[in-house]
């Protein structure tokens, strides 16, 4: 029993450095890839924790299967991966020191917590420090495909936006209505226009056949809160080759707040895909 506790708190641990080299290096990474990465680094240093060599391997495994999709992206996670555990050890030694607690399946689940909220913390602050020095306001060229359609936008991220939808937490973007409205299947734009934002927050006036891929989006906004439907995008490529995240589109009928040319406004996640800080890079 105390071995697999072991195993899940340095799986714990793993997961936390794992994802905060995810989103420094904005790797995109997926949770499951992540989880198998975790548990394949605890495993062997579980079984052997003494053993130099069991620990460099467990740790070029761990991060193969994170980030191994080519060499360039797995050294520059791999270095990132060091940073955060030498960062998660360092603060680790000195709780000990300060706590002077007994080593108990309590105390080892303890540190195991501070180590993973500690990496959040910086993996929160190293990104609202990159956040700051980019530009306030970005524009760029950009292809949206939806319903079977590419339709070129032209994009502005808005520093501004942090809407997201609020079961999956994927970010959202706004589209004019107008950009799209060719794209648009003839049975949604009916009901798109009839659409009350102050009205029930319900889908049954749509058609059954897109309710998987709709949500609903509340906006809080100076004037109140409304409603608004959010639909989920196939891909959404900027500058023709990087992809945004998976997220939702709101459309917007009233433009006077876009910049000028602008077709759409993305939400704040999309910076670090429109600027290149040591590149973006995506795991297969």
């Amino acid at each position: 029993m105390y071995g697999e506790l072991i195993v899940g708190v340095n799986m714990l641990f793993n997961y936390a450095i794992l994802s905060f080299a995810n989103k420094v290096g904005n790797v995109q990474a997926t949770r499951k890839r992540l989880l198998l990465a975790s548990f394949a680094g605890a495993v062997p240093v579980t079984l052997l924790p003494s053993s130099i060599f069991v620990i460099v391997i467990s740790f070029v495994i761990m991060t193969g299967i994170a980030f191994g999709s080519s060499f360039e992206p797995w050294k520059k996670s791999a270095s990132t991966v060091l940073i955060g555990a030498v960062f998660a050890g360092g603060l680790l030694t000195v709780f000990q020191y300060r706590t002077s607690l007994s080593t108990t399946p309590l105390t080892v689940i303890t540190y195991a917590v501070v180590a993973y909220v500690s990496l959040y913390f910086m993996k929160k602050k190293w990104s609202d420090v990159r956040t700051t020095r980019q530009v306030a306001s970005l524009k760029s060229t950009s292809v949206l495909r939806i319903w079977g359609h590419d339709i070129p936008v032209k994009v502005f991220v808005d520093p501004g936006n942090s809407c997201t939808e609020p079961l999956s937490g994927a970010p959202v973007h706004f589209v004019s209505f107008h950009t799209v409205e060719k794209a648009i299947p003839e049975n949604l734009k009916t009901p798109l226009l009839e659409w009350d934002t102050h009205g029930s927050p319900e889908l049954s006036g749509f058609p059954d056949v897109y309710h998987k891929d709709m949500r609903l989006v509340r906006l809080l906004t100076v004037q109140g809160q409304s409603w608004a439907i959010g639909f989920k995008f196939e891909q959404w490529t900027i500058q023709e080759e990087r992809r945004l995240e998976p997220g939702y589109i709101v459309f917007t009928k009233k433009d006077r707040r876009y910049p000028d040319g602008v077709g759409a406004i993305l939400h704040i996640t999309a910076m670090e895909s429109l600027i290149e800080e040591g590149g973006t890079v995506h795991v297969a």
